[in-house]
C-alpha cells in the first residue's frame, strides 16, 4: 500500500529501540496557578494516550491478510506502544505533581466509540483526528506553563505526532487513491466535518488552557484545520511524508 513501508517501519522500530525521552534535570516547578489551570484538560488526554487499541489491532489484521502487508501488523503495534508511553510520561508528571487521573471523559468516550466503527480506513481517520488537534493542544499547552518539565514534554509528544500524522495521512492517501473523483470529494467532506466537530468538542472541553494559550473557538478550529489542509488536503501537495521529511 505504501512504497515508503520499509522506511517507516525502521523508523518505528529505532523509537521503539530509542525513543524520546524528557531529561530529568529539568526544571519541575508548577505554581498552583498553573496547576489549578491545566490539571482538568492534561487528565483527559492523558486517559486518551492510553489507549490499548484493542480495535485498532484487529482492524488491521483484518484488512493485512497477505505476506507484503505484515509490516502494517508491525508498525501499527510498536505505534500503539508508542501511544502509551505517551501515556505514561504524563501520567508520571501527574503523579509528580498530585494530579488525579481521570476515569472518563465525554471527549475520550466519544472519540473511543467512534474508533469501534468501519474498517481500517475509517478508524485511521477517527484516529488522525484526534492527533491532528492534539498536535494544536499540545503547543497550546506548553506556552500557558514555565514548568520547563512539562514544556519538553508538549514537545517530545508534539515530535512524535508530526510523525504519525505523516504516516497516517499517507496510508489514508494512498488507500483514497484507488476510489472515484467522486468517492475522493466525500471521503474529504467528510474528514472535515469530523475534524470540525471533534475541535468544537475540544475547545468547549479544554476552553480554559486554550484560551489562555489565545485561542478563541475560531483560531483553534482554524489551526487545527490548517493541519489537516497540510497532510490529507487532496489532492495532496508535492512535500516529503516520509519520517526524515516531516
Amino acid at each position: 500500500m505504501l512504497q515508503d513501508l520499509p522506511v517507516w517501519l525502521a523508523h518505528f522500530r529505532s523509537q521503539a529501540a530509542h525513543p524520546r525521552q524528557v531529561p530529568s534535570t529539568l526544571d519541575d516547578t508548577l505554581t498552583g496557578r498553573e496547576r489549578r489551570l491545566i490539571a482538568a484538560s492534561i487528565a483527559v488526554f492523558q486517559l486518551g494516550e492510553s489507549s490499548p487499541g484493542l480495535h485498532l489491532r484487529r482492524a488491521v489484521r483484518s484488512h493485512c491478510r497477505t505476506p507484503a502487508d505484515q509490516p502494517f501488523v508491525e508498525i501499527f503495534d510498536l505505534f500503539i506502544a508508542e501511544e502509551q508511553r505517551h501515556a505514561r510520561l504524563l501520567g508520571e508528571f501527574m503523579q509528580d505533581h498530585e494530579i488525579a487521573q481521570r476515569q472518563g471523559a465525554l471527549t475520550d468516550q466519544t472519540f473511543r466509540a467512534l474508533r469501534r466503527l468501519g474498517g481500517l480506513p475509517a478508524r485511521i481517520r477517527i484516529l488522525v483526528t484526534a492527533e491532528l488537534i492534539g498536535i494544536v493542544y499540545y503547543r497550546a499547552l506548553e506556552v500557558v506553563t514555565d514548568c520547563r518539565r512539562l514544556q519538553i514534554l508538549c514537545r517530545t509528544l508534539v515530535a512524535d505526532e508530526l510523525v504519525h500524522v505523516a504516516f497516517e495521512s499517507q496510508l489514508l492517501l494512498a488507500l483514497r487513491s484507488s476510489k472515484p473523483g467522486l468517492s475522493k470529494v466525500l471521503a474529504q467532506a467528510w474528514e472535515q466535518c469530523l475534524l470540525s466537530a471533534a475541535a468544537a468538542m475540544v475547545w468547549i472541553t479544554h476552553r480554559r488552557v486554550l484560551k489562555a494559550a489565545g485561542y478563541g473557538p475560531r483560531l483553534f478550529l482554524r489551526d487545527c484545520r490548517s493541519q489537516y489542509d497540510f497532510y490529507l488536503k487532496w489532492p495532496p501537495a508535492l512535500r516529503p511524508l516520509s519520517p526524515h521529511g516531516t
